[in-house]
C-alpha cells in the first residue's frame, strides 16, 4: 500500500509520450493514488489512463468551462480530490525586437491565465485541503535571450502560487512550483539534439548531469504527499542539479 492510496490526483499535460505530466501519473498511481489524467488529445490519454489503472478527461487549460468540467468528473468518479498537478506548457522563443501580439498570447493563456483558473477549480475541488504543485523553469530567474514571453509567464505563475498559498490558507489546500531545468521531453527533444549545448549544460551543472522526467516525477510525488511535504507551502523548488546558482550556458 502506497503513501496516496485512496488520494485522487489531476494531472493536466500528460498526453506526451515522454513528458514531465505522463510520468508526474505514473509516479503518482505507483504510489497508491486514483489519477485523473488530462489533455486536448484524448488518444493518448486513454492510453496513459489505461496503463496505470486511471480516468481520461480531455481539457484546454485555456478554456475555464473545461476545467471545471475536468474536476467535476474527477470528484464524480473518485468522490475527491486531493492533489492537482499542472504540467501543461508550450515552447515559445523569440528576441523581444521580433514578437508580435499574436507570438506572444498562446504561452500566456496557457501557462498563467489558464494556471491560474487551474488553480482555482483545483482549489474549489478540494473539501478536505490538498496539494496543488505547478511545472515552473530555471528561466523564470536566470535569464537568456528569446526567453521573454516563456519565462515571463513561468516567473508570474511562480509569484502567484505565493499569492495563493495566502488566499487559500483557511481551506489547508498548499501551492508550490517546481522550477525544471532543461530536461530532455517531447518538447525538449530538438535541443538534445545538439551536442555542444548539452555539454556546456553539463559542464554548467553542479550535479554533473542532465536532470530526467523522473526526477521531476519524485519531486512532483514529494510536493503532493501532505506525509512528505505538509509543512511545505508557497515553495518553489529548484530542480536543475545547481544550475540555478550559476547561468544559462554560453555557447
Amino acid at each position: 500500500m502506497g503513501t496516496l492510496t485512496n488520494k485522487t490526483a489531476v494531472v493536466i499535460g500528460a498526453s506526451g509520450a515522454q513528458n514531465f505530466g505522463s510520468a508526474i501519473a505514473r509516479r503518482l498511481a505507483a504510489e497508491g493514488a486514483n489519477v485523473v489524467v488530462a489533455a486536448r488529445r484524448k488518444e493518448p490519454l486513454e492510453a496513459l489512463a489505461k496503463e496505470i489503472g486511471g480516468l481520461a478527461v480531455a481539457c484546454d487549460i485555456t478554456d475555464e468551462d473545461q476545467i471545471q468540467s475536468l474536476f467535476d468528473s474527477a470528484l464524480k468518479e473518485y468522490g475527491n480530490v486531493d492533489i492537482a498537478i499542472n504540467s501543461a506548457g508550450i515552447h515559445a522563443a523569440g528576441l523581444i525586437d521580433d514578437l508580435t501580439a499574436d507570438q506572444i498570447r498562446p504561452t500566456l493563456e496557457i501557462s498563467f491565465v489558464g494556471a491560474l483558473l487551474f488553480f482555482k477549480w483545483a482549489a474549489k475541488s478540494m473539501a478536505h485541503g490538498g496539494s496543488v504543485v505547478t511545472i515552473s523553469s530555471l528561466t523564470a530567474r536566470i535569464p537568456g535571450p528569446e526567453m521573454a514571453v516563456y519565462a515571463g509567464a513561468r516567473s508570474g505563475i511562480d509569484y502567484a502560487i505565493k499569492v495563493a498559498a495566502v488566499e487559500y490558507a483557511a481551506k489547508k489546500v498548499r501551492f508550490n512550483s517546481i522550477a525544471a531545468g532543461l530536461i530532455e521531453t517531447d518538447m525538449t527533444a530538438p535541443f538534445f539534439g545538439v551536442g555542444p549545448l548539452i555539454d556546456a549544460f553539463v559542464a554548467d551543472t553542479p550535479a554533473g548531469r542532465m536532470g530526467t522526467v523522473d526526477d521531476i516525477a519524485e519531486a512532483a510525488l514529494y510536493l503532493a504527499d501532505e506525509t512528505r511535504s505538509g509543512f511545505v507551502n508557497g515553495q518553489l523548488l529548484d530542480l536543475s542539479g545547481g544550475q540555478q546558482m550559476g547561468h544559462l550556458p554560453r555557447l
